[in-house]
């Protein structure tokens, strides 16, 4: 393969990755199968999605005073508050008939509650209460059974976000906490927030797609597609799009990073990729953190804000590609009311490019799987070498991903451009801010309606 570097365009490095998976050989069939030694090295090699911390939810759009359902790699979860204000993280479903603890309630105990029969579960995850059982000798027998238990994940709340690690056995836990006592900074934790004093400018905006991670990820870490996509919104199709991307980081189990450069004159800017879930987008001015999560073959969630030194009071990238009027009112209205600014921009964003790609992963995934994109995307520009960089770490590092497509029949069936742009049940529903701004919407429209009655006689 070609070796990449700051000058390899994406098209080298693409066709280099297909001649490599069309490459025959003449050695015989058993010359071609991997040693012990050699299969063990690539399954080191690979990243193991359990053992990673995951940004699960925004704090802001979680119910504290009942539980939460969320899906993190297939695994359907329950995020619930004990009864000291902790989060914690369960397998959502309940031992006994595997109804969904998020269907539960939180007890006045502080335990968390299973509605269907009754039975209560503590911090840890162990049973403390089946109602059923009236003998103190039976009742405890059956509690202290490990087939009572609710598998419990590690938590941690940093950055305004719950963070989940997808690893519930013991030696999951063990690797999760600090010798101290303290949960692990997650490899995706921003050094901006966290070392450098910097906040955040916005609230933390959450949004669940339907896209699968990889194409998620894939869209997230091409900014060539802003211009067009996002016209009107942070782009204009009508600038000059000549842009290149270098390679500063080589791809690492890690991740990877990238230099891009437009010829608008904006200047220049990095885009880097750590695993699992941030993509990081360093403007001039403040940087962007976009937090995915695999939550489902076929879904992902996103969460993002802006970061920037305390006390600047630029909350975003400058725009001059946009009209002077529509730049004053982003900055002193838009910016000011989350609302505004989920619904005109965040939500926007998002609906500007999704159903793109809802429509072409299941194009990618009838045709082949994830490894087949160097055989059916063509990648001239250097502007794709960061979607070149991508692939290439799920092709190496990323494979194992417990949700990523086989084929199409994994993927739920193509959906409507109404269902893709879903506001309300993949954002509304959970946003604080937006959920405020339609209760007022819905209560002025009825006072209005009462007006416009008692007007007419």
């Amino acid at each position: 393969q070609a070796p990449i570097s700051p000058s390899t365009p994406a098209q080298v490095l693409q066709d280099a990755t297909a001649a490599g998976s069309n490459s025959s050989s003449s050695s015989s069939h058993a010359a071609a199968v991997p040693s012990a030694a050699e299969a063990t090295v690539h399954v080191e090699e690979m990243f193991n999605w359990y053992k990673a911390w995951y940004p699960i939810a925004a704090l802001e759009t979680l119910k504290t005073d009942a539980p939460n359902a969320v899906q993190l790699l297939g695994m359907r979860l329950v995020l619930w508050t004990d009864k000291h204000g902790i989060w914690r993280c369960f397998e959502d479903l309940c031992p006994h008939r595997l109804a969904p603890l998020s269907e539960g309630r939180i007890h006045q105990s502080g335990q968390l509650q299973c509605t269907y029969h009754g039975w209560l579960f503590d911090e840890n995850g162990g049973c403390s209460s089946i109602p059923q059982i009236g003998d103190p000798k039976a009742h405890d027998t059956a509690c202290s059974s490990s087939r009572a238990c609710v598998a419990a994940f590690p938590t941690q709340v940093l950055q305004g976000m719950l963070w989940v690690y997808a690893d519930s056995s013991p030696q999951g836990w063990a690797e999760a906490t600090a010798d101290d006592g303290t949960p692990v900074r997650p490899a995706a934790a921003s050094l901006e927030l966290l070392d450098q004093g910097w906040e955040l400018k916005s609230p933390w905006f959450q949004r669940d797609v339907p896209l699968s991670f990889d194409v998620l990820l894939e869209n997230m870490t091409d900014p060539a597609h802003v211009p067009q996509s996002h016209h009107g919104v942070v782009g204009d199709r009508e600038s000059d799009q000549r842009m290149s991307i270098s390679i500063t980081t080589p791809v690492t189990k890690e991740g990877f990073g990238s230099m891009v450069s437009p010829a608008a004159g904006t200047g220049s800017y990095a885009v880097t990729y750590t695993a699992p879930s941030l993509a990081k987008y360093e403007f001039p001015g403040p940087t962007m953190l976009l937090y995915s999560s695999p939550s489902a073959k076929g879904w992902s969630r996103v969460v993002m804000s802006f970061v920037g030194p305390r006390g600047s009071k630029q909350t975003r990238p400058a725009t001059p590609q946009l009209p002077p009027v529509l730049n004053w009112f982003i900055d002193n209205v838009v910016e000011r009311f989350p609302a505004l600014q989920h619904a005109l921009n965040r939500n926007a964003i998002i609906d500007g490019d999704t159903y793109f790609m809802h429509a072409a992963e299941r194009t990618l995934y009838e045709r082949g799987d994830a490894a087949s994109w160097s055989k059916q995307y063509y990648l001239p520009a250097a502007a794709d070498a960061a979607v070149v960089s991508w692939r290439k770490w799920v092709d190496k590092f990323g494979a194992s991903l417990p949700v990523l497509p086989h084929s199409v029949r994994d993927l739920p069936p193509l959906m409507t451009r109404e269902q893709v742009f879903d506001r309300y049940h993949q954002h509304t529903k959970h946003c604080p801010h937006c959920r405020a701004a339609l209760r007022n919407a819905e209560v002025a429209i009825g006072l209005l309606a009462i007006a416009g009655a008692v007007a007419a006689g």
